[in-house]
């Protein structure tokens, strides 16, 4: 019987052999297609190691030098100064870690002969607090960590899977020749909602240390919706404290309107990729349905002779569907596994981890359906038609 099905298959091999290239190519598309709207998917639903609601950015920027010890000083009262005001419940002086921001870097870091890049941020003791972040693991930084030999650091979740199987607080890994010690695992940092976020840590800054990094970003945690109050309030304090010939604002803005002006940038790209998307999946559904519906259609002097010859219209539905579905399984079977050994050689970058086979599993099961969709009709109907009058088309 299996025998006998192949070859009928083999049988008509010149017309099979286009439906199964049509096939093979509706496969590579639908098969990328899944990848890239369920990576979107799982990048939306990725935790955010912070909270930006409530949080206001200043963003201090060097205009000529200014004696370290001077500087030093200065800042830290600007920080008392923000600190009293009644609707401010904590302040962070930081570098590299605003959400919503792209100014970031990636340096490579060591843990003994391993290497791996990460985005270094450089976050005081109050960011925690600031920014509501609460450890998956271990702890944030606090007194006991000032002056420490060996700095400690926190990483995100993703680089304690990848690098260090899961057991990363305790390890100690070289940084522009200084070490630093994992104390803690936050989740994952991403810079809007919708763009896929990068192994990051978070580095202990002690000092303000403005002059070196030309400037300072201080994020101000408010009281519900008073931000406005912080906002109103926040040029004459900061001008009051440190010296204007020095040092000017360069932003001021709440994280939240930040958040929402980046969303609109990204989702305006995304939203025509997504309408492409949805142009190209239905050409692939109405171009299965049609390549398979035309085939089927074809072979009505076939189905014809079977019935002639005593074939029952659920054994021809039957044939008709398994040739159709053997023929799409081989295109897809194909595209599977130049999609999974592609990640071997070559790398899928912003792919996140499971994204690819839970796209897999997808296009298998929509191909079923096009397949059943797109041959059970016409092979129903072919099925009910008289030997007599499929044959007058011989």
């Amino acid at each position: 019987m299996i025998r006998l099905f192949f070859k009928t298959i083999w049988n008509s091999r010149r017309r099979n052999i286009l439906v199964f290239i049509e096939l093979f190519m509706i496969s590579l598309v639908l098969v990328n297609l899944s990848v890239y709207v369920i990576n979107m998917i799982t990048i939306f639903r990725i935790k955010n190691c912070y909270d930006s609601h409530n949080v206001v950015l200043i963003q201090i920027r060097k205009k000529t030098d200014e004696d370290e010890k001077i500087s030093e000083q200065a800042f830290q009262n600007l920080k008392k100064v923000i600190n009293s005001n009644p609707f401010v419940t904590a302040v962070s002086i930081c570098n590299n870690a605003i959400p919503y921001n792209y100014n970031t870097w990636r340096n490579e870091f060591k843990h003994d002969s391993d290497k791996f890049d990460l985005d270094p941020r450089m976050a005081d003791m109050d960011y925690a607090k600031v920014m509501n972040i609460k450890p998956l693991k271990g702890r944030w930084f606090d007194e006991t960590d000032l002056g420490k030999e060996v700095a400690p650091m926190t990483v995100s979740l993703d680089v304690e899977k990848t690098d260090f199987h899961g057991d990363a607080i305790g390890k100690r890994v070289q940084y522009e020749k200084k070490t630093y010690e994992i104390i803690g695992i936050t989740d994952r940092f991403k810079r809007s909602d919708i763009e896929t976020p990068d192994s990051f840590g978070f580095l202990l800054k002690e000092k303000t240390d403005a002059k070196t990094y030309w400037g300072a970003d201080i994020l101000i945690r408010t009281a519900d919706n008073r931000t406005g109050d912080m906002l109103a309030v926040a040029e004459r304090q900061v001008y009051s404290t440190l010296n204007p010939e020095n040092w000017t604002i360069d932003g001021l803005n709440s994280l939240e309107n930040m958040h929402s002006q980046q969303n609109i940038e990204n989702y305006q790209r995304d939203y025509i990729s997504v309408i492409i998307a949805l142009f190209i999946m239905i050409n692939v559904f109405l171009g299965t349905i049609g390549i398979l519906w035309y085939n089927t259609n074809l072979r009505i002097n076939e189905i014809g002779i079977k019935r002639a010859l005593g074939s029952t219209g659920k054994g021809i539905k039957r044939q008709l569907i398994s040739e159709n579905l053997v023929l799409a399984a081989s295109g897809l079977a194909i595209v599977i596994i130049i999609m999974v050994q592609t990640p071997l050689q070559i790398g899928y970058g912003k792919i996140e981890p499971g994204v690819l086979f839970i796209s897999i599993w997808t296009s298998i099961a929509t191909m079923i359906l096009l397949v059943l969709l797109s041959t059970w009709i016409p092979a129903s109907i072919a099925s009910k038609i008289h030997p007599a009058v499929a044959l007058k088309t011989e």
